[in-house]
């Protein structure tokens, strides 16, 4: 059985909260920033301890980017915008980040909380549209061009579908992407999941306990685990042949897990289980897997949201999102204006 044992984590201390308070005032769709210095410096500390090579940088968001981000979080459904809303600071745009997302806390020098950043890299984003950034995310384990077949060019990969034609667009992209870091965003607040910055309390949580245990030394362990899981390395070094998708996903499709990035820690699980409930079942639409050998279709894997071994995820998601507050008339009101 695979043990996740986290790193120590470092939260943003700032020396100004005014300007966050001052941010997080704005409306939800305008709270849009370059990545500051001191965000910008612990990303680069995080990446230098993870061994990745990425150097952080700030991106100052064109009025294309920031429309599309708009567009992003406007369509949110309002059950979703009231729980971020409360808790969400700022999305800082930079790039060299090491993942398309990252989601932390921002403290004062007291170590009060303020609240959540979400951080995007705009050079992983460049290009894609939903389709392709999903394709993209999908294939990041496995090494491109292994595994070939005897004769073929192609070996193994991945297609992801997470839009129809018509809306296969950066914008829906980014919304995705959003979605997933908004859930971890709930986890800052949320008393489902140990917060990821502390150690692990000897207590029970509601999520953690659906596909979970702690294991004596603070690090966690699927209760039931497959083939592969263990050793799928999304954003580092450790890719593995193209020919394991197969199995990989095969393993995926027998656990409770909603996807591959998911079944990596519990952290993921939530926001992957976060995100895909609401974009396939608040917001109907596709999130579709086919796996493909030498570019012909070879398997189609099952949505997870329409199969039995979702119903305990299924239960905590729409307990969640029946609980969320109504959003303020403020917020009804810019949302008609978009």
């Amino acid at each position: 059985m695979g043990i996740i044992v986290l790193t120590p984590h470092i939260m943003i201390v700032t020396a100004d909260p005014q300007q966050w308070a001052a941010r997080q005032a704005l409306p939800f769709h305008e709270r849009i920033l370059p990545l500051p210095a001191d965000v910008r410096d612990l990303v680069h500390q995080a990446n230098r301890a993870s061994g990745l090579d990425a150097v952080p940088g700030a991106v100052a968001p064109d009025a294309g980017l920031r429309a599309d981000l708009g567009r992003a979080l406007l369509g949110m459904p309002a059950a979703v915008r009231a729980l971020v809303d409360p808790l969400l600071l700022g999305i800082c745009l930079g790039r060299g980040l090491g993942s398309s997302g990252i989601t932390d806390i921002v403290a004062d020098a007291g170590g009060r909380i303020l609240g959540c950043v979400v951080l995007l890299d705009v050079d992983l984003l460049s290009g894609h549209s939903a389709n392709s950034w999903a394709s993209w995310k999908e294939n990041l384990p496995f090494m491109r061009g292994m595994g070939k077949s005897m004769g073929h060019g192609g070996g193994f990969s991945l297609a992801a579908t997470i839009a129809a034609p018509e809306q296969d667009t950066r914008a829906n992209a980014l919304q995705f992407l959003l979605l997933h870091e908004f859930g971890h965003v709930l986890t800052a607040d949320g008393d489902f999941l140990p917060r990821w910055w502390e150690p692990v309390p000897d207590v029970p949580f509601s999520y953690l306990g659906l596909s979970w245990t702690v294991t004596p030394f603070g690090g966690f362990a699927p209760r039931a685990d497959f083939d592969l899981r263990g050793a799928v390395d999304f954003y580092g070094n450790r890719q593995l042949p193209g020919d394991t998708i197969p199995a990989a996903y095969a393993g995926l499709e027998g656990s409770d897990f909603p996807s591959l990035y998911g079944a990596t820690n519990p952290y993921d699980d939530f926001a992957e289980c976060f995100a895909s409930y609401v974009h396939s079942e608040m917001l109907g639409r596709p999130y579709l897997l086919r796996v493909d050998l030498d570019g012909e279709p070879r398997a189609w894997l099952d949505s997870f949201w329409s199969s039995g071994r979702s119903a305990g995820k299924r239960r905590f998601m729409e307990a969640m999102l029946s609980s969320a507050p109504l959003p303020a008339s403020a917020n009804d009101g810019w949302l008609r204006a978009a």
